[in-house]
């Protein structure tokens, strides 16, 4: 049986699908006001949350792998005391966790690859991921063991509204303004300039690949999990044309510096670990997400 922590949230649904298809029997820790949305996963549910050592430690009880997908974003210490906890139950099979390419902060060379020095100051964020990958490195060397898996995705995206309604979320924020036909202001006064600004993203659906083939084949390290990069113009051109929207692109260097960055990274390691190819195109992953945003957003009204 295979613990899944986070099991409720966008990754976690589509971890739990890929499981499921590959006939895994399924533990997972849901808070209790997620319970409604589980019942019908035909899992074996433990009620609890990350805070809650107890709930953690019967969650965690005789399964054979865990994948920690459950994060707080915001208490680092939760998540640091919620990894030391899984830690000390994790007896048999492989530990993969989901960490973040945040963890290396601003890029110091690019393409960022896993030898790029990590930063605990980023973010409080940051702070709480490289903490965990320190935990489970040192657990699983003091053990003797390599049979876990770190993987750093980027922006990840799937076909679900919450990746364009979280709130938080640069896409949210996006696309919130797309749909209500306001401008859109980006960095970099010339093309030369802006084609330069982008970021990284991966399928939720290919990232649940990659999390349950690493607990038959753990990598014994940390590896990036990317399908492929794109511009903000080029984003948010897109979204503008799947929506129809009336939005305006306008360059200007007094945008966010959040979007004055070139974040490029190398998925080469997985790709030589576990033949990662990645399918997805951001521009149909896209097109899923507007498709049922609207459909959520019609049904909530």
């Amino acid at each position: 049986m295979i613990l899944v922590t986070g099991a409720t949230g966008l990754l976690g649904s589509f971890v739990v699908r890929e499981l499921q298809q590959r006939g895994q029997p399924i533990r997972i820790l849901a808070r209790t006001n997620s319970e409604p949305t589980i019942q019908k996963t035909n899992v074996d549910v433990v009620l609890g949350d990350l805070a809650n050592t107890d709930s953690l430690c019967r969650a965690a009880h005789q399964v054979t792998g865990i994948i920690h997908i459950a994060c707080t974003f915001t208490h680092p210490e939760v998540d640091i005391a919620a990894m030391e906890t899984l830690l000390k139950c994790w007896d048999r099979g492989a530990f993969v966790f989901i960490s973040s390419v945040d963890v290396y902060g601003y890029a110091q060379w690019i393409p960022i690859a896993e030898n790029h020095p990590l930063n605990k100051t980023y973010s409080s964020y940051s702070y709480g991921k490289v903490s965990c990958e320190t935990l489970l490195e040192e657990a699983a060397r003091k053990r003797k063991r390599s049979d876990f898996s770190i993987l750093r995705p980027p922006h990840i995206w799937g076909p679900n509204p919450r990746c364009l309604t979280k709130k938080g979320l640069w896409t949210t924020n996006i696309y919130e303004k797309v749909y209500r036909g306001e401008d859109i202001i980006l960095p970099g006064e010339t093309q030369e300039e802006w084609s330069q600004f982008g970021d990284a993203w991966v399928d939720a659906r290919e990232l649940a690949w990659v999390s349950v083939e690493c607990l038959k084949k753990p990598l014994g390290l940390a590896a990036n999990v990317i399908n492929d990069h794109f511009t903000w113009h080029d984003l948010c051109t897109e979204l503008i044309h799947i929506t129809g929207s009336r939005s305006a692109i306008r360059h200007s260097n007094s945008g966010s510096s959040f979007f004055a960055q070139c974040w490029k990274y190398s998925g080469e390691r997985l790709q030589q670990h576990l033949n990662f190819n990645p399918i997805y195109r951001w521009q149909d992953t896209l097109a899923e997400m507007v498709t049922l945003t609207g459909a959520f957003q019609k049904n909530s009204q």
